[in-house]
C-alpha cells in the first residue's frame, strides 16, 4: 500500500504538469508526437490522431513530445518552432500553471473529509520541564496577548513571544490567558534554543514551551469551496515563506528534502488518512509549480527566461548557446537532485543512530 501511495503522489502530480503542456500545446495547434507518463522502456503504447501515448517504466517523471520542439527555425505551422516566443511560454509555463491550479480542487474533499486546525489560540500541550511548564500555564487555557500584544491566531503566540524576547531577552513575558472564567496574567522566562534559528528574519529562537491544541473540522460541499480557496490562499502563503527562509538563508539548505525524504513523508501521511493524503498531494502540487518557475536552466523557468530573451532581441538564441545551457542546466538538476537525496539519507541515519 505504501510504494503504491507513493507511486499515486509522483504519478498524479507528473501527470498534471505533463498535461499542461500537452492540452495548451494542443490547443495552440502544435502537433504533439508523444505523451508519456514515466521515463525509460514503454510498457505499454497507443496511438490516437498524430500523439503516441505511453506508460513507461521508470514512474518518477514523464515528458511531452512536440514536433520541432529541438528546431531552431521550421517553416510547418504545426510545430512548436514555428510559434512565436509568446505561444510557446504559454506552452512552456502551462505545466507548472496546472500544478498550481489544481491543488485548490483536492482541497475541497479535503475539507468535506474533516482537517485538523488549530483551535485559536488554546495551548494543547507543554513540553516537560519548559518554561511554561514551570511557570504554571495549563492545557486549556487560551492566550489572548503577548506583554499586552494582542494574539488572534497561534502564530501570532509564536511570534509574539519570538519577538519579544529578542526585545528584552533578560525579562520575563507576561502571558495573558484566559482559563475558563479566569484572565491570569503569568510571567514567564522564554528559553534561547542556541543552534536553532528562528522563522523571523534577524531574530534568535525564543520557546517557551506550548503547542497549539488541535481540533478537527469538517465542512459540506459548498461550504468546502468557499473554504478551499482560503486554504488554498494558507497553503501558498506558508509555501512561500518558506522559500524566502531558504533564500534569505535563514533556513539551513540541509532541511530540504528530495524523493528519498518525499517517499518517506508519504509513507507517514498515508498512515494518517485519505484527507492527509490528498492535501499532501495538493502541497506537492504548488511546490512542484513553483519551483518550475524558477529561472534556472532545464527547468520551465529557464525556459521562459530564454523565451523573453528571445523576444527582446527579436532573433532566436545560437543552437550551440542553448545545447551548453541545457547540458549546464542538467548538471545542476542532478547536483541538486544528489544533495537533497544525501540530505534524505543522512536525516535518517542520524535519527536511527540517535534512538
Amino acid at each position: 500500500m505504501f510504494v503504491i501511495g507513493i507511486l499515486v503522489v509522483f504519478g498524479i502530480v507528473i501527470f498534471i504538469h505533463e498535461y499542461g503542456h500537452f492540452w495548451v500545446a494542443k490547443k495552440l495547434g502544435v502537433r504533439v508526437e508523444k505523451f508519456s507518463f514515466g521515463f525509460g522502456p514503454k510498457i505499454i503504447s497507443w496511438k490516437r490522431n498524430d500523439t503516441e501515448y505511453l506508460i513507461s517504466l521508470i514512474p518518477f517523471g514523464g515528458y511531452v513530445k512536440m514536433a520541432g520542439e529541438d528546431a531552431v527555425e521550421s517553416k510547418l505551422p504545426d510545430e512548436y518552432a514555428a510559434l512565436p516566443p509568446g505561444k510557446r511560454a504559454l506552452i512552456v509555463a502551462s505545466g507548472a500553471i496546472h500544478n498550481i491550479l489544481i491543488a485548490y480542487f483536492f482541497l475541497i474533499p479535503v475539507l468535506m473529509l474533516g482537517i485538523s486546525r488549530y483551535d485559536g489560540t488554546k495551548i494543547g500541550g507543554l513540553q516537560k520541564g519548559f518554561p511554561a511548564e514551570v511557570a504554571g500555564l495549563e492545557v486549556g487555557d487560551r492566550v489572548i496577548s503577548v506583554n499586552g500584544i494582542a494574539c488572534k491566531e497561534w502564530f501570532d503566540v509564536v511570534k509574539n513571544v519570538t519577538e519579544q524576547a529578542n526585545l528584552f531577552p533578560e525579562k520575563p513575558i507576561i502571558m495573558e490567558v484566559q482559563r475558563d472564567s479566569q484572565i491570569l496574567r503569568i510571567p514567564v522566562m522564554p528559553k534561547l534554543m542556541e543552534k536553532d534559528r528562528s522563522m523571523f528574519r534577524g531574530k534568535k529562537r525564543y520557546v517557551i514551551g506550548i503547542m497549539p491544541q488541535e481540533v478537527i473540522v469538517s465542512y459540506n460541499f459548498f461550504q468546502a469551496i468557499s473554504e478551499a480557496g482560503r486554504e488554498y490562499i494558507r497553503m501558498f502563503r506558508v509555501i512561500l515563506i518558506s522559500f524566502k527562509l531558504l533564500f534569505t538563508r535563514q533556513v539551513s539548505f540541509q532541511e530540504l528534502s528530495g524523493p528519498v525524504g518525499i517517499s518517506r513523508m508519504t509513507i507517514e501521511i498515508i498512515k494518517s488518512g485519505i484527507a492527509s493524503f490528498l492535501y499532501f498531494i495538493a502541497f506537492i502540487n504548488i511546490n512542484l509549480g513553483l519551483v518550475n518557475l524558477f529561472p534556472f536552466f532545464i527547468l520551465d523557468g529557464g525556459h521562459l527566461v530564454g523565451l523573453l530573451g528571445e523576444k527582446i532581441i527579436g532573433r532566436k538564441p545560437n543552437k550551440k548557446l542553448l545545447e551548453i545551457g541545457q547540458i549546464a542546466g542538467f548538471a545542476f538538476l542532478l547536483i541538486m537532485i544528489v544533495l537533497v537525496t544525501y540530505n534524505d539519507i543522512l536525516r535518517i541515519l542520524t535519527e536511527r543512530v540517535s534512538r
